[in-house]
């Protein structure tokens, strides 16, 4: 499959990450890595250079989300960075929206939204 995703996944909790990377799959999508942290997080998207990152906002390290967001973006800037966060304070999406998102989906995420965020 030539369009297939290629998805870096993100995110501090492990059962969040895991219904992540099997939703992702179950619709075709590669996954070609997954972080807790900033460091882990910029290290992979760095090697992998996947089409897709779905990025949670609060992480385990001193780096948040957007933080990676906006260290990765001028690297990569056919990214397409999928903020995935339980916050829909006005504060933390005027954070988000920074970085120019390419989607954010407020959790708890749907497979369907996950689906249509991916295509």
């Amino acid at each position: 499959m030539t369009n297939q995703p290629r998805v870096v996944i993100v995110e501090d909790d492990a059962l969040i990450a895991l219904f992540l990377k099997g939703t992702c799959e179950q619709f075709g999508s590669l996954v070609v890595g997954t972080a807790a942290d900033g460091e882990s997080a910029l290290r992979i998207l760095r090697e992998e250079k996947p089409s897709h990152v779905l990025m949670d906002m609060r992480l385990n390290g001193s780096m948040d989300g957007v933080d990676i967001g906006m260290a990765i973006s001028p690297e990569q800037p056919d990214l397409k960075v999928i903020y995935v966060t339980g916050s829909n304070e006005p504060a933390t999406l005027e954070r988000i929206s920074q970085n120019h998102p390419y989607r954010v989906l407020i959790k708890p995420v749907t497979p369907d939204q996950l689906k249509e965020a991916l295509s």
